[in-house]
């Protein structure tokens, strides 16, 4: 039997030191019980602005809270993070085409292709994928539509060319009117603080760090086993290795 997941994605630059990549997963019956009970949070909290870790206020911190508690409480939603480490000499020195000069584009696309290796776990035949990262990651719609292709040509040359496609769909959203990219923005921003030992300036992100490590340690695996978070760090393609 073939499960549908949907995975919303966001990505984050810290300083100019590194990128982070993370986002949600669900499946699409899951997606409609998180993003009502975001819906709900909204409600309560008259909130009518968009949710993101830059606007992250003590003014709004309960609510900030009931936000990724929505993702803590879901028991099946995992979070996965890629980490770029943008100083390393092997980064610098990455050229993904030997053709011709390699552009931001190009990097950024192996370095997503890698992201969804992270993110889809062990090559299985019985999954297929939604994808919809933040719009604004590619200059250019085409270099997603390049990933989709890469990576479902990746699929067919493990199970066969008879193999339907594993990304159903892969097209890039709006965060404003996407409530789980919004989600994500805000997983994205405490758990990348805190996975890189980040003391957050502002008094009401840093009780948004530990809010969120307190529930990670409380529900560290999901009900079906698999860790609620997963961190993997960028690794050249040749050398980066995942479970088959």
């Amino acid at each position: 039997m073939i499960t549908e997941y949907e995975l919303y994605s966001d990505e984050r630059y810290q300083d100019s030191s590194s990128l982070l990549l993370g986002g949600v997963i669900c499946t699409e019956q899951r997606r409609a019980i998180l993003e009502s009970a975001l819906r709900k949070v909204r409600s309560e909290g008259t909130l009518t602005h968009e949710m993101r870790w830059a606007k992250v206020s003590k003014k709004y911190l309960d609510a900030y809270k009931a936000w990724i508690d929505v993702f803590f409480d879901d028991p099946y939603a995992r979070f996965p993070l890629l980490r770029v480490n943008l100083s390393d000499p092997l980064w610098r020195s990455f050229r993904p085409r030997f053709d011709r000069r390699s552009t931001k584009d190009d990097k950024l696309a192996s370095v997503f292709y890698q992201f969804l290796l992270v993110s889809f776990g062990p090559l299985r035949d019985t999954k297929r994928w939604w994808i919809y990262p933040d719009a604004g990651f590619f200059s250019r719609d085409t270099v997603l539509d390049r990933v989709e292709f890469l990576f479902n040509r990746t699929y067919k040359k493990a199970f066969g060319p008879k193999t339907s496609r594993i990304i159903r769909m892969a097209r890039a959203q709006d965060s404003k009117s996407e409530e789980l990219i919004q989600l994500a923005d805000v997983l994205l921003g405490a758990v990348g603080c805190d996975v890189s030992g980040r003391n957050p300036e502002s008094p009401a992100r840093a009780a948004l760090v530990h809010h969120c490590r307190e529930r990670l340690d409380a529900v560290p695996i999901t009900k079906r086993g698999l860790a609620r978070l997963s961190v993997r760090d960028w690794q050249v393609p040749d050398q980066f290795a995942y479970p088959r």
